[in-house]
Formats: structure tokens, sequence, C-alpha cells
């Protein structure tokens, strides 16, 4: 019996014990070295394409060629290039308007971002894996959304620009394939890649469930399993597949992307062609359309930052290959290039640190 005028004290439960944390996997630790020797291996890639892209040119000639650069020519140019970005931040915007119902903040946030994300893939080898983690956290804190919410939008934003600029740059080889007289390697490649896409899109239509998405599933498993600092990141998958899912039903925004795309790839290839032009060089715009996809799709497989070196290389060769002579392959090359990086860095590295100090 308690004594009576004092009311029953019940004693605290005792609290849960913390869940162990798992022992980091050998096979884990295994794979820190081998990415090292990746990396490096990239960088001494895009050293090396970037010595034998320099070593036959005569830098006395190529001073000439650039000295007589028609540069109003060079300023059209240099506003493609700007247009492609915008074009780039547009699609984004709509996306990310459709899945989540929400006005996303203005273009000229979105540009910097964009170009920030640029810079950042530009000047660390590892970035390509920050720059949509980057995006997502940036668009997440100025707008009412989740870190979730808006990784699924740039998760759709990145898959339909690689398949956009995939395919054109195969109907862009395959074109200029025919245009010099292997009529019937390029038709027959047109037919593949028609019948590819037409069976892509008849799989997509055959949808089940959304919990039974294999996308879905995997990002369960992955929050399960996940350690250290991903487990935040896979924590918020399911919302990320949501709305990755949501737009990849969309057909309207499918259309939209796949426009905007066309045009950003288009407007690419108009800027080097004025390059040509600025440097009194006539270039038909369908071999110039083939070169720079065929370059931007070697420096994406290269894995080099910002495509450095292995670009201008590919670039170069397929110009020589075509034709041009060297002097005026490589100072249209490394123009339109240079163009490129002069932008992304005038612009991104003032964006990452309005960023971060806006972060702060």
């Amino acid at each position: 019996m308690r004594p009576s005028g004092k009311p029953a004290m019940l004693d605290p439960l005792p609290e849960p014990p913390l869940p162990p944390v798992p022992a980091p996997s050998p096979r884990r630790h295994r794979r820190h070295p081998l990415r090292l020797l990746l990396k490096l291996g990239l960088v001494a890639a895009a050293f090396y394409f970037a010595w034998r892209l320099v070593a036959g040119m005569r830098w006395a000639e190529l001073a000439a060629r650039l000295g007589v650069a028609s540069w109003p020519l060079v300023a059209a140019s240099l506003f493609f290039l700007v247009f492609r970005f915008a074009l780039w931040d547009l699609r984004f915007r709509l996306a990310a308007s459709r899945a989540l119902a929400t006005r996303p903040p203005g273009a000229a946030f979105g540009f910097s971002v964009l170009l920030a994300s640029s810079a950042l893939h530009l000047l660390n080898p590892a970035a390509r894996l920050l720059a949509g983690p980057f995006r997502a956290r940036s668009f997440a804190r100025a707008g009412d959304r989740s870190f979730g919410q808006v990784y699924g939008v740039v998760l759709y934003d990145q898959l339909a620009h690689q398949t956009t600029i995939s395919l054109l740059t195969c109907l862009a080889v395959l074109a200029a394939a025919i245009a010099r007289g292997y009529g019937v390697p390029g038709l027959l490649g047109v037919a593949v890649l028609v019948a590819g896409v037409v069976g892509v899109v008849v799989w997509s239509r055959r949808r089940g469930p959304f919990a039974d998405n294999p996308l879905v599933r995997f990002l369960a498993r992955r929050a399960d399993q996940a350690e250290g600092g991903l487990q935040r990141v896979y924590s918020q998958g399911h919302q990320a597949a949501d709305t990755f899912v949501k737009l990849l039903g969309d057909a309207g925004m499918a259309l939209r992307a796949a426009g905007l795309g066309t045009v950003l790839f288009l407007a690419n290839a108009v800027a080097q062609w004025l390059i040509f032009l600025a440097l009194g060089q006539r270039v038909g715009l369908l071999p110039v359309i083939a070169v720079v996809a065929l370059g931007n799709a070697a420096g994406m497989l290269a894995g080099t930052p910002g495509g450095i070196g292995t670009t201008e290389a590919a670039m170069v060769a397929a110009f020589v290959a075509l034709g041009v002579d060297r002097a005026s392959a490589g100072a249209a090359t490394l123009l339109f290039r240079g163009l490129h990086y002069v932008l992304v860095l005038a612009v991104g590295l003032p964006a990452l640190g309005w960023l971060a100090t806006r972060s702060r």
C-alpha cells in the first residue's frame, strides 16, 4: 500500500538503446583507392588529350587566325551559348511547376544555380555526382518544397537532357554519314534508332502500380541500407521517386522537354558555326552539328571535369577528318570552348559565392 495523500509516482521507462552502427563493409573501403585512381586517370587523360591537341599546332598561325576574328560574330556566338543555358533552366522550371504545383524561383535565380553547378563540375572531377544535389538543395531552400521533391525534378531534367542529346547526336552523325555517301549504313542506323525509340515508348506505357515501380523499390532498399551521410538523401528517396515517376507519366512535359532540348542542341551547334564564320571559314552547318555532338559525347564518356581536353581533342580530330585544315579547326574549337569556359566561370563562380553566403 502507498501512503495516502500523495499521488502515485511511476518509475520512468528506460530509454531504448540506440541501434548499433553497422561496421563499414571491407568492400566499401576497397573502393576508395580505386575511385581515387580512376579520378587521377581521368585527369591524366585530359592533360594527355590536351597536349596531343596543341602539340601539332603552329601557335603563330593560330594567333594570326584569332587576331582577324570578327568580334560581332563572336559576340553572336556568345549570345547563343547564354541562350542555351537559359533554355536548360526553362526546362527545369517548367518541370518543377508541373510536378510540384508551385511557382519555382525566377529565371535569374535558376540561371545562376545552373551556372554555379556547371562551375562546380568544371573545377571538381567528382562534382558530376554533386551537381544534381547542389541544384536541388539550392531550389529547395529558395522555395517551400522539400529536398526530395526538388531532387526528383532534377533527376527528370538530367534524364531528359541526356536522352534528347543522345538521340540528336545519333541522328546528326547518321545524317552526316548519309550526306557523305554512306547511305545504306546511315539509313539502317536511322531505322534501328527509330525502332528503339518506339520500343521504349511502348514499354513505358505498360506501367504497373506506383508501389511496384522498380525505381521505388530500389530507393526503398537503399534507404534501409544507407550509411553515414547518404542516409538523409535516400531517406527522401520516396519523395524524389514520386516526383520523378509523376513527370515521366506527363506526356505534355515530355513534348516540352524534347522541344526545348532540340533547340538547346541546335543553339550550341550554331554558336560553333558562327565562330567559323568569325574566322572567315565556310563550314557546312550539318558537319558542325555532328562534330559538336560528337565532342560533347566524348567529354561525357571520358568523365573529365567539364569535358576539358577530351571534347576539344575529339572536335579538332573530327573537323580535320571532314577536310578542315588543322589551324582553322584548332582556332575555331579553342575559341568556341574558351567562350564556354569563360561564361561558366565568370557567372558560375560568383553565383557559387552568392549561394554559399545566402545559405548561411
